[in-house]
């Protein structure tokens, strides 16, 4: 039996602002999960999640001076200084010679070293030509790949819905996007977490990497990252928030009324 009832137009005024007000919260939350998606393949794509610095350049074993870095979801350039051996007079690479603290006086020439974490190694004698390859970045960057992906798929699929629920006004249909929206919510989440930890991870472990005496700052894309991981947050607490059932005097109008009715599915 139908709870819709025929109120007047001055009790329901205020239901009317509160619905208008919602349509316009969950209208602004649909686009920006739109927006997010496109925002979210540039921050993946781009290698300004990390930097780490040397300030005026730290000596590693190899003969060279580590700049300073920039690091992507699944690749680092590292920029370095080569010092020109045949100028200074020094071998720069032999452990018996004094290290200079840094580049200053020095003549040589900078150049750029990428490390791609997806692609398979060279190997020499068992182990990776490239110093900056190490297995558990590699692995942490299998992880941040994957939820990534998965995250853009999710969220496509979460803004779909939530564009559904303007044409179904049905309270389980915005449960269903706020139930998408809490799983985008979770792993963007998990990229983000996985990207610091690899952070931690290079500092205490991947000297060639993080060298002593270095520091980082995230950069322009972590902060993307982590406007997507809210954005979806928000959304999902907002579709949530607004899934109540409104039936009767409740509901702004009859509409409203019969689509939070008791629906039996048949075949």
């Amino acid at each position: 039996m139908s709870t819709a009832s025929s109120v007047g137009a001055a009790e329901r005024r205020p239901l009317m602002q509160a619905l208008v007000l919602e349509r316009r919260i969950l209208f602004g939350c649909t686009v920006l999960i739109g927006l997010c998606n496109f925002i979210w393949i540039a921050a993946v794509c781009t290698q300004k999640w990390v930097s780490i610095n040397g300030g005026n350049g730290i000596h590693l074993h190899t003969g060279r001076y580590f700049m300073w870095s920039e690091t992507g979801v699944w690749e680092m350039c590292r920029y370095v200084f080569q010092p020109n051996t045949t100028l200074t007079g020094k071998n720069f690479t032999n452990p018996a010679v004094p290290k200079p603290q840094n580049i200053t006086g020095l003549k040589g020439h900078f150049h750029t070293k990428c490390t791609n974490y997806l692609a398979q190694p060279a190997m020499e004698n068992g182990r990776p030509v490239d110093f900056a390859y190490e297995v558990n970045i590699a692995n942490y960057v299998r992880t941040m790949i994957s939820f990534g992906i998965i995250s853009l798929f999710v969220m496509a699929m979460g803004c779909g819905f939530s564009t559904y629920t303007f044409v179904n006004p049905r309270y389980m249909f915005k449960r269903l996007a706020a139930g998408i929206h809490f799983i985008s919510t979770s792993c963007t989440f998990v990229v983000v977490q996985v990207m610091m930890s690899s952070v931690d991870h290079m500092k205490k472990n991947v000297k060639f990497v993080y060298p002593e005496r270095a520091y980082h700052y995230f950069g322009i894309s972590f902060f993307l990252a982590w406007f997507v991981v809210l954005v979806n947050f928000f959304a999902a607490a907002s579709f949530l928030w607004y899934s109540r059932k409104r039936k009767g005097d409740k509901a702004a109008t009859d509409e409203l009324a019969m689509a939070d009715e008791p629906t039996i599915i048949g075949r």
